[in-house]
């Protein structure tokens, strides 16, 4: 420290010369914007989905609770099937809607096919056709691919067997399983230092 005034004698001149840095910290800057958008997208896109599933559990329980309430048994194993594909058919069309994709809207696109009708005033309306022969189709394909998927498996006991009452027998005079690593390993080097010859 120093009594004098607007001494200037301790201040360090760099080799950065007169002119300021152009683009000081414009890196730093798109870097972070770049992670603040990703962020965002990642954000945007969770928020649809949770949208997805608040719409689509509201409209399950209001009509779960309807079939209830007309009397038909909800408490069926294949009722719980069918309200689970229902369920997933929901989201598909939720998800379609904001642009998301979902599984569902390809088996959709296949089997549903638009029909236009003409009310009047020139005013088009589109129902829907359900292709009925082609899902049979596809019914008949997926439990042909199921039941070739489903081989038994037999389990046999080995108990009596000599292999499995002396397994360790013959471990014993191999050594340990370090020594059988090692052994492995040096003849392995030995076999690669042939090769280089």
């Amino acid at each position: 420290m120093t009594d004098k005034k607007d001494d200037k004698t301790n201040v360090v001149v760099g080799p950065w010369g007169d002119e300021p840095i152009e683009n000081n910290g414009e890196w730093a800057k798109k870097k972070l914007d770049k992670a603040l958008e990703k962020n965002n997208t990642h954000k945007n896109y969770q928020e649809k989905l949770d949208r997805i599933e608040i719409i689509t559990e509201k409209i399950m329980v209001q009509l779960i609770h309807t079939i209830s309430e007309y009397g038909y048994d909800i408490t069926d194993e294949k009722f719980s099937l069918d309200i689970g594909f229902l369920s997933e058919t929901v989201k598909g069309i939720l998800s379609r809607q904001e642009k998301l994709p979902h599984i569902v809207q390809g088996l959709l696109d296949n089997i549903m096919t638009p029909s236009p009708s003409e009310l009047g005033d020139d005013v088009n309306v589109y129902y829907s056709k359900f292709d009925a022969p082609l899902l049979s189709e596809l019914v008949g394909i997926a439990e042909d691919i199921k039941d070739d998927n489903q081989t038994e498996i037999a389990f046999e006991p080995d108990t009596e067997s000599e292999d499995i009452t002396n397994w360790n027998k013959d471990d014993e005079s191999k050594g340990s399983l370090h020594e059988l690593r090692s052994k492995k390993i040096n003849d392995k080097k030995k076999d690669e230092e042939k090769d280089d010859e």
